[in-house]
């Protein structure tokens, strides 16, 4: 890894721990600047805004989640166990990732909420993992293995939702279960 690609990590490491703690609109460029040993004109040199900046630690989480989610489910060709093997790694992943939940919690009503261009940027990266979700559920409603009334965005986004409202492993796995058992048809 070169010095400006380390450097740059960083930064978005640090970015993404203040988000976590403060959110986006708590924490300067400053306090980042500080937790990530660097000065801040360096900060600007990466990421020409602060918005800039949420919008790579952001699109930086939901790609370490994806990589983590999909890995798990990539090989499988059967739609619910594909679903069922998404539920146990977002649950695995979500309770390792502290700061990604929070950041995702924190953050959820400024995204469904705010016009302004980074949030309709990272609005836009929640609908591409949300639509990745959706499309195992599909397939599972195309197997009849999931009622073909279950809409699946909607599915999607409670899973996504459900899975950043509880702190630990127990109450995932309880909210998992509760979601597997919601989206399952209970006659096959």
């Amino acid at each position: 890894m070169s010095d400006k690609t380390s450097t740059r990590n960083r930064i978005l490491r640090a970015a993404r721990k203040a988000f976590a703690d403060k959110g986006r609109d708590g924490v300067s460029m400053s306090e980042i600047a500080s937790e990530a040993g660097v000065q801040k004109a360096l900060i600007y040199y990466y990421f020409p805004s602060k918005e800039d900046l949420f919008f790579e630690v952001w699109q930086y989480s939901l790609d370490e989640l994806e990589d983590h989610v999909f890995a798990e489910t990539g090989s499988e060709n059967v739609y619910l166990r594909k679903l069922k093997k998404l539920l146990r790694s977002y649950i695995s992943f979500i309770t390792s990732r502290d700061e990604v939940r929070r950041i995702m919690e924190r953050e959820r009503a400024n995204i469904a909420s705010h016009p302004e261009s980074t949030w309709s940027r990272v609005r836009e990266r929640y609908l591409a993992l949300r639509s990745k979700i959706s499309s195992i559920i599909e397939g599972a409603k195309s197997e009849e293995k999931i009622p073909k009334d279950v809409d699946s965005e909607d599915a999607a986004d409670l899973i996504i939702n459900a899975m950043n409202a509880s702190q630990g492993t127990d109450g995932l796995e309880s909210i998992g279960e509760i979601i597997w058992r919601g989206l399952v048809s209970q006659d096959k």
